[in-house]
């Protein structure tokens, strides 16, 4: 029990100088178009919602997920995926995917890792075209399972709720 303690604080350590990190950096996508001009100060990276978030990555995530891209999974655990994006999407309905509920990305990510280049955070939305709640997730920032999740200010649940993102040094 005692290393189990130990091993939760480490993990809750780790998870915060995880989410509390973003290098500047350049603020054009990786596929050339320009991140969206926060109007607003960044939003803050999700929180945990019952104190479990994963900041560690799995070596298959690792692995399922190039460089320079933000890839999401429809399951928890890195499972069934990945879906990439390496620029800024204003509406995630537009890319399909079959076992989706809905049959495409919109509201389906369940864990997922921004491995993106520059230092560049990747800010997500639960509202498409940029609106709604807003959490910026810095560089390697990761979670294995959203449902541990909720949005920064907010009650609701970030698992199966993503709808638009772009790229942004303002994390």
């Amino acid at each position: 029990m005692r290393s189990f303690r130990s091993a939760a604080a480490l993990a809750a350590t780790v998870l915060a100088v995880l989410l509390g990190l973003c290098l500047p950096g350049s603020a054009a996508a990786a596929d050339g178009h320009s991140a969206v001009p926060a109007a607003k100060p960044a939003a803050a990276a999700p929180q945990a919602a019952r104190g479990t978030a994963s900041g560690l990555v799995s070596p298959q995530a690792i692995g399922d997920c190039p460089s320079t891209y933000f890839c999401f999974w429809v399951n928890s655990g890195y499972g069934d995926g990945p879906g990439k994006f390496s620029g800024a999407n204003t509406n995630w309905g537009d890319y399909s995917h079959s076992s989706c509920a809905g049959g495409t990305w919109n509201n389906c990510a369940s864990s997922g890792y921004n491995h993106g280049t520059s230092g560049l955070g990747v800010e997500v939305w639960n509202g498409t075209g940029y609106t709604g709640l807003s959490a910026c997730l810095p560089k390697d920032w990761s979670s294995s399972n959203f449902a541990n999740l909720v949005w920064p200010d907010s009650s609701t649940s970030f698992n199966d709720s993503i709808s638009s993102n772009f790229w942004t040094s303002n994390c």
